[in-house]
Order: C-alpha cells, then structure tokens, then sequence
C-alpha cells in the first residue's frame, strides 16, 4: 500500500514538474512572440514611412513591395512580380539586372552613386539579404545640376582672375602702331586684345591732341574747352 503511494506521488511530482516547464515554455514563446512583433512593426514602420524610395525584391529579382516614398515619389509603380530592371526601370546605361543578380550572389552591398536615367540622375542602393534584396534610390538631379554650376562658376571665376593677373603685368606694346602682344606671341590691336580678355567694349573717338593734328580747321570751331587738351 505504501509503495503504490509513493509511485502516486512520485509521478504527480513528476507531472508538477512537467507542467511548470509547459507554463515556462509557453510564456517565454509569449515574449519571444511580442519582441517578434515588435521587430515586425519596426521594420515595417522603417520600410514604409522612410522618405528614401524603396524596393524589396526576391531572390529571383521579383518585385515583393515598393514603400510610401515610392508610391508618393509621382513615378510609375512596378507591378508585384515584375522582373526589376527588366520589367521595371530597364532603361538604365548599364545592366542593372545584372549587377542586381551579382550583388545578391555574392552577398555584397552595391552602390551607385550617380546613375543617368532618362532626364535625371539617380543614386542606387542594393543591399543583398537572406531572400533577396532591398533597393533605394534616390533623385539626385537637383544636386548634381548644382554642382555642376558652382565647378562651372569656380572654372569662370578662375579664368577671370587669370586675366586680371594677365593685365596687371607688363604689356608689350609696337611703339609704332601700338599693337600689343599676347603671351602666344601674336600681335592684335589694343581693342582686340582687351575684348579677347575682359568684357571692355570700344566706342572709338578722337582726342583733343589727336582732332587738333588732324583736322585743324575743326579745332579752331570747338569751344574754347579744347584748351584742356593733354599735353
């Protein structure tokens, strides 16, 4: 009698033991569950409400999602289960579903800083996972038009600089006809080369000196000004 009751209370220990580790490994698949939805909610709130366009494809390159940005960004939307770069956004200079497909297979982050795509320029990211691939783009047309001005502008103010060096120094000039020469040694008149090297536009006239040797008759006619001739 007393053996049967120790068997009763052995296995009823035995099944306390058993359901507390039940009650243990339910709870903790509870909270692995709740930081797994957490993480969920995360990334999606990550992926959806970035200001970055983004793209997810599969292991195959298949279209999975495109976020908010996208849909917001105005452009065309790829179709869930396009082929991305051949379905969807192919007309690229270089074979972007290629290097899609190759940075995937070597698992390796792939960018492209400035991409010529139809009338704008694009940075690409793709940044390989376990099940395919995460694509972000953005428009960087604005930028690189800027950039391009302002090392335009720099090249202009170089160039104007240069030429303001250029005259400050000595000029050679004829002391017959008073042509000047340039440092390629060419002679040009002095209108020429000033026109060539600044924005001076001539307007031709007649100094006093010059209306008194040549045309006396009409120096006797001007007002008694044309005493203030240089000498």
């Amino acid at each position: 009698m007393n053996e049967a009751a120790d068997t009763i209370a052995s296995l009823q220990s035995q099944v306390q033991t058993l359901q507390k580790q039940i009650d243990d490994m339910e709870r903790h698949y509870r909270d692995s569950f709740e930081l797994l939805r957490e993480k969920e909610e995360f990334n999606f709130a990550l992926f959806q409400y970035s200001p970055i366009t983004t793209i997810i494809v599969d292991e195959a390159g298949r279209v999975v999602k495109s976020n908010k940005a996208k849909k917001d960004s105005g452009d065309r939307l790829p179709n869930i289960g396009d082929i991305m770069y051949q379905d969807y956004a192919n007309r690229h200079s270089i074979d972007m579903h290629a290097a899609l497909m190759d940075c995937m297979q070597k698992n390796e982050v792939c960018s492209f800083p400035e991409l010529p795509y139809d009338d704008k320029v694009i940075s690409v990211t793709i940044a390989p996972f376990a099940k395919g691939a995460i694509i972000t783009s953005q428009d960087i047309t604005s930028r690189v038009r800027a950039d391009r001005d302002r090392t335009s502008l720099i090249a202009d103010l170089r160039k104007a600089l240069d030429e303001v060096e250029t005259l400050r120094g000595l000029l050679p000039i004829c002391a017959s006809c008073k042509k000047i020469r340039d440092d390629r040694g060419y002679w040009s008149t002095v209108e020429v080369y000033f026109s060539n090297r600044s924005k001076v536009d001539f307007s031709h006239t007649l100094c006093p000196d010059c209306i008194r040797t040549l045309y006396p008759d009409l120096w006797e006619q001007m007002p008694r000004h044309h005493e203030k001739h240089i000498h």
